[in-house]
């Protein structure tokens, strides 16, 4: 399949920057923020007149068609609810501190601005949030022309000096400087610079500045890097809140998504329960006789004790969600060395946090079962990053992960053998396929794996081609799993 053009990838480098350079990049970031907090109240308020408006409310009650939808874009550009009506009023925001912030990079400001507001005003967010000065922050340009750029091995901002004016206040030029044996990184410096991204973030308690540069084409193909020997070779992924199975031609495995990524539960809660203490302690006025806040605006004022806290907290979830990532890309490598024609059921992660609806007693000692369903492993195993870390290294092909129609496909019940759809309990982990005792995520991936072109039905020749050569890997990592030091896999094959 032909590689697109338009085909992009990015490269991040920290800055090591003097003081007198922080503080000029504290205060670009400082306008950013307030330029950001304009665009996202004006958008706030063009959503909510846009809602206000009788004939919008009357043609949202109609039946979906062409002319419903045409009439309501039109009542929205109507009131300046659009991207572009929001770039026109970040003009003048912009024009007070054109010194220091460029108007591509306003611009982009009011584009994430509207976005935010957008989730909001079609449902797909119940909230949005101000940025506040303790929030990390980033700022990007639109083109490496003008404003934030990069340039002959450094990241430039500001008005550059000249004559009349040899050492300007917004002026700033940072280096980068890749390690010398970091490969990877001069290639990638190689490429045309479409755009610069500069981010703000907390480290260790202490704030570092990072340099993110989007490229142009394909990023270099590292020396250590497997790649799959033909890429028309299938891979079947039956991907759930905590483990993933993988059937492919070469290996059959069941693996735990981002081992050692759990949040310690104990150290959170103990960290929330003396903020909660700290908040409490500092504002006794704030609470009702039964321990609950108060109705109403409120004014919070926090200790430096509960500050070092909130910062303690992020920094735990900082390192937890950096180590997962890193933990994704690699297994994503893995599964694509096997392989580039990745087929996966479709999922909704969003459905499994929420709580159950009915309420149920166990049947041993009559007690309620908790409704709690699978929002706290999701959170911790982040099984559509994954996904999404597969989709965009497959995109650098030409290539798309395959969703296959699940409702139609039912791997999880089907049996090739027999051609019999049987549901099974969440609790069941085990099929009897034939002559042998399969388990159950491995088998539907196995099926997965061998679905036709339409990818709404399992091809049953293929699976009985293929049927020897899986039970044999399939064994074989059974008894791996048993041998495990890990729990949650050894569960799983009890």
């Amino acid at each position: 399949m032909a590689r697109t053009s338009k085909a992009t990838y990015t490269i991040e480098f920290p800055l090591s920057i003097p003081v007198w350079q922080q503080h000029r990049l504290e205060k670009k970031f400082k306008i950013a923020r307030m330029v950001y907090n304009s665009c996202l109240g004006e958008a706030l308020k063009r959503h909510k007149a846009v809602k206000m408006d009788k004939q919008y409310r009357a043609w949202l009650r109609e039946s979906k068609s062409k002319e419903r939808d045409q009439q309501l874009a039109a009542i929205r550009l109507a009131y300046g609810f659009s991207e572009y009506g929001l770039h026109h009023f970040v003009k003048s925001v912009q024009r007070k501190f054109k010194e220091h912030i460029g108007s591509f990079e306003a611009q982009k400001l009011a584009t994430r601005a509207f976005q935010a507001v957008e989730k909001l005003h079609y449902g797909k967010a119940k909230n949005v949030h101000f940025k506040s000065w303790k929030d990390d922050i980033s700022v990007e340009n639109k083109s490496n022309t003008t404003g934030l750029r990069y340039q002959d091995g450094c990241i430039l901002w500001g008005n550059q000096p000249t004559k009349k004016n040899p050492k300007p206040k917004s002026w700033i030029c940072m280096p980068i400087a890749p390690k010398a044996n970091d490969a990877y990184a001069h290639l990638a410096l190689m490429d045309r610079t479409k755009y610069v991204r500069l981010l703000k973030r907390d480290v260790r308690g202490k704030v570092r500045y990072f340099v993110q540069l989007i490229q142009e084409g394909y990023p270099p193909t590292k020396h250590n890097r497997k790649i799959a020997d033909d890429e028309t070779k299938r891979v079947g992924l039956d991907i759930g809140p905590s483990t993933i199975a993988i059937s492919s031609e070469k290996a059959v495995e069941l693996r735990e998504l981002a081992p050692g990524c759990s949040m310690d539960g104990k150290e959170l809660k103990r960290i929330q329960r003396k903020m909660d203490r700290s908040k409490r302690t500092t504002h006794p006025h704030h609470f009702d006789e039964n321990g609950r806040i108060k109705k109403g605006r409120l004014t919070w004022n926090y200790s430096n004790r509960y500050e070092k806290l909130r910062q303690k907290r992020k920094e735990l979830y900082r390192k937890i969600r950096v180590k997962r990532k890193m933990s994704h890309e690699k297994l994503a490598n893995d599964i694509l060395s096997m392989g580039s024609d990745i087929r996966v059921e479709t999922m909704r992660f969003q459905s499994l946090q929420k709580r159950s609806k009915k309420t149920t007693r166990n049947k041993k000692n009559g007690k309620m079962n908790c409704k709690k369903r699978f929002g706290q492993s999701l959170a911790n195993h982040a099984p559509a990053m994954l996904l999404t870390i597969i989709d965009r290294k497959l995109g650098y092909q030409g290539r798309v992960v395959k969703k296959i129609d699940t409702y139609a496909a039912k791997a999880s019940q089907f049996n090739h053998i027999t051609g019999e759809y049987t549901k099974k309990q969440l609790s069941e982990r085990w099929n009897d396929v034939g002559m042998f005792r399969i388990q159950r995520d491995l088998y539907s991936a196995f099926l997965i794996e061998n679905t036709n072109e339409t990818l709404n039905s399992v091809d049953v020749d293929l699976c009985s081609a293929q049927w020897d050569r899986f039970v044999e890997l399939h064994h074989r990592e059974i008894a791996r799993l048993k041998q495990s030091a890990g729990k949650t896999l050894r569960w799983f094959v009890a």
